[in-house]
């Protein structure tokens, strides 16, 4: 059977909150948060779509992720566990159907770029492997 991905751009029906959700409860790495919203304030965030463009990922019509794109041209990708085979895939959707919005010194940067959590070394090499420049490495005082 071929692995057929799909995204489906996210609207926040019942549907997708409840995957999102799941996402986020078995995600393995995070960047933004440190424990788990609770289920309204996770409803509460996917209704306001803070983001461009946000789209679930399927492959053969079972969830494994969700991306965005962000108006400082940041790209977020999250796969389940297993699924980081499809990063690429994913990036090149993204590149496909985005463009960066224009530059604004010192705000926003003239291209994509992605964080990736710092112990997520199997992201990391995969970017890497696509060649993608790592640009900085960032700090968060806790």
């Amino acid at each position: 059977m071929t692995n057929e991905i799909t995204f489906t751009k996210v609207e926040g029906t019942e549907q997708q909150v409840n995957d999102l959700y799941n996402l986020l409860k078995n995600r393995s790495f995070n960047i933004s948060h440190k424990s788990t919203p609770s289920y309204d304030e996770h409803y509460e965030f996917v209704m306001k779509n803070p983001y461009i463009a946000w789209y679930l990922i399927y492959e053969n019509f079972k969830c494994i992720g969700s991306c965005y794109v962000m108006d400082s041209n940041c790209i977020s990708v999250s796969l389940i566990d297993g699924s980081e085979k499809f990063l690429s895939t994913v990036l090149d959707f993204i590149i496909q159907n985005h463009s960066p919005l224009k530059e604004i010194k010192s705000v926003r940067p003239p291209n994509f770029y992605i964080n990736i959590p710092t112990n997520n070394a199997l992201m990391k090499e995969q970017v890497a492997k696509l060649g993608w420049t790592e640009i900085q490495t960032t700090f968060s005082l806790t």
